[in-house]
């Protein structure tokens, strides 16, 4: 190679280092992170269910632990949860 060349072959006897491997990332595959995909409308009943009880129940004991009393905690929890559907039928989502 002359010496006016860009690219310079390595010496006899000089080490030279392999590139480094790029590897692609997967698109679709498992890895991909969950908001990238569609919710099934069964999956998203379950969360909204799951998530409605799990609220109900901490109100109870909310409001079991400051009164002291079943009876009313859990009509606070009963009113609150029929408050929470009533909003969530009335809202027109949309869909």
């Amino acid at each position: 190679m002359s010496e006016d060349s860009v690219a310079t072959e390595p010496e006899l006897g000089e080490r030279t280092r392999p590139a480094p491997k790029v590897e692609q990332v997967s698109r679709g595959g498992p890895g991909v992170n969950a908001l990238q995909r569609a919710e099934s409308h069964t999956r998203s009943v379950l969360k909204a269910i799951s998530w409605r009880t799990l609220g109900t129940v901490d109100t109870f004991l909310i409001s079991w632990f400051l009164t002291g009393r079943l009876t009313l905690a859990g009509s606070i929890a009963g009113l609150e949860f029929a408050t929470k559907i009533a909003c969530t039928c009335t809202s027109g989502s949309g869909r």
